[in-house]
């Protein structure tokens, strides 16, 4: 980072770690390059012990320090916390678990959350939690809101379910695509990571109806880098497929004990009669977990038409949000009406594209 960039930073982010009040001990906030080697063992020694989600990884945190955003990470005695710091707000890097604990319950979170906002002076967003932290609204700093649910797939079966699942909400149609993938010769390719894959992953991203709509990695914030950054040192996995030895179709997993969670999938839109994305979560998931101890695998996301096809269970999510109440209320209805658009093309019958029409 620049002299000149640090100089717009708030002035706690260009000084040491400091200490903020809290409860069961003083919080101790830093930006993620300031962290102590025993602080990042310590919180490494908390996600070996009671991690559940990548994204509360300190390797996650690096990558995303890696792809060009400023990362805060607030620790106390029983959690860590860490946060993308943007120019008007932080947000909570963990998806809808974003506090690394080894106890339960909001409170841990609450002073977390209020040492961040402390330290900063900027509001705390955490978007997508998981909807039992939103006993924290009692405390009058926050807001809450309803978000989608996540879906998730039980694999206590080893997925043995899936396909039948598949095709009796579906219909037959599924049953004619895999006929087909399996005429042509489309292949698996599994568990790829490093340089080779992460370019591989981006080169069908770029092919994809996404791109053409403005969602794809290279541009959504440097979603390209954080990805490629992950892909590259191993802490996500790729599985292809593949049209001989020419790769059309992508899903990234990360495993955390046995939870699996498929962060991302897409497919060269020239293969969209395949229908690539079912089959990298029918026979793609089969083929590569079976027999490998997952329990459940989290599709980590809003319903969709092809989750709607797949999933077993939801999970119940919030919005938190910390601070400026009006600002809040505008991330809100921001966020709602989001929503009730994807709600809407859901409720239509049609896939996630046509949200971005």
């Amino acid at each position: 980072m620049s002299p000149e960039e640090g100089a717009a930073l708030p002035p706690f982010l260009r000084g040491d770690v400091r200490k903020a009040g809290g409860p069961g001990g003083p919080l101790q906030v830093a930006p993620l390059g300031e962290l102590r080697p025993e602080q990042e063992a310590y919180w490494q020694a908390l996600y070996d012990l009671c991690g559940s989600r990548v994204q509360q990884s300190p390797a996650y945190a690096r990558a995303v320090g890696e792809s060009g955003r400023d990362v805060l990470v607030v620790m106390g005695h029983r959690g860590v916390f860490p946060l993308q710091l943007g120019s008007d707000v932080c947000t909570a890097l963990g998806g809808d678990r974003p506090l690394l604990a080894d106890c339960t319950g909001p409170l841990p979170l609450v002073a977390l959350v209020a040492a961040a906002a402390d330290a900063t002076g900027l509001p705390v967003y955490l978007p997508l939690v998981d909807a039992s932290l939103a006993e924290a609204g009692v405390v009058d700093a926050f807001s809450v809101w309803e978000r989608p649910p996540n879906s998730l797939i039980d694999w206590s079966l080893d997925g043995a379910d899936l396909w039948d699942r598949v095709t009796e909400r579906g219909g037959s149609q599924w049953s004619r695509k895999q006929r087909l993938v399996e005429r042509d010769g489309l292949n698996l390719s599994f568990g790829r990571s490093g340089e080779a894959a992460a370019e591989e992953v981006l080169r069908i991203d770029d092919r994809s109806w996404k791109s053409a709509r403005g969602q794809n990695m290279r541009a959504r914030e440097g979603q390209d880098r954080l990805y490629a950054g992950l892909i590259g040192a191993g802490v996500l996995t790729a599985t292809f497929l593949r049209d001989g030895d020419h790769s059309v179709a992508f899903r990234l997993d990360s495993r955390v004990k046995g939870r699996l969670t498929c962060l991302k999938w897409s497919y060269d839109e020239s293969y969209r009669r395949y229908s690539p994305g079912v089959h990298l979560l029918t026979q793609g998931l089969r083929q590569e977990w079976c027999g490998r101890g997952i329990e459940v695998v989290d599709l980590h996301g809003s319903p969709d038409s092809l989750k709607d096809l797949l999933c077993t269970d939801r999970m119940s999510r919030v919005d938190l949000w910390y601070g400026d109440p009006l600002a809040g209320a505008r991330r809100a209805a921001e966020r709602t009406g989001f929503d009730r658009r994807m709600r809407a093309v859901r409720d239509g019958g049609k896939g996630l594209r046509h949200a971005f029409e």
